[in-house]
């Protein structure tokens, strides 16, 4: 009886046990993955695009999948998720929420690369109004 009290022994065993539970809540968190789109399931398409003085306005829209959204040069303001643009600068990476409203709006020359990301038989975009002709704009 005295050896299960030691430290020797009370100590790794505790550490044995916190262990097996850290390794169940994580082995959970695995279980709980979806998969959307996988292989041969899965449209993609990179882009480099270039918008002059004149200025860009994607106007609102959205994607079915993921996009990742990187500037060259220039500089590009992207409102997703609030009604306040975060101004994106040349080196500056965005990782768009799929399904989830966007516009990207530049007042000078920009240029950007793409990369989208969706399920085969989607549109790679697809304008605001007409996924949600009630509310085509979610910033009035």
């Amino acid at each position: 009886m005295h050896a299960l009290r030691s430290k020797a022994v009370i100590v790794p065993l505790l550490v044995l046990i916190l262990g097996a539970v850290l390794a169940a809540v994580a082995y959970g968190a695995v279980v709980s993955r979806q998969v959307l789109a996988e292989g041969s399931n899965l449209q993609y398409r990179f882009e480099r695009q270039t918008s002059d003085a004149s200025g860009f306005d994607s106007g609102w829209h959205i994607h079915p999948g993921v996009v990742i959204f990187q500037v060259e040069s220039g500089s590009v303001q992207i409102f997703q998720g609030s009604c306040t643009a975060r101004t994106l600068n040349a080196g500056d990476t965005y990782i768009e929420v799929p399904w989830k409203p966007i516009r990207a709006m530049s007042s000078g020359a920009v240029t950007w690369t793409i990369s989208v990301f969706v399920p085969t038989g989607q549109a790679l975009s697809v304008p605001l109004a007409a996924y949600t002709p009630q509310q085509p704009n979610p910033c009035p």
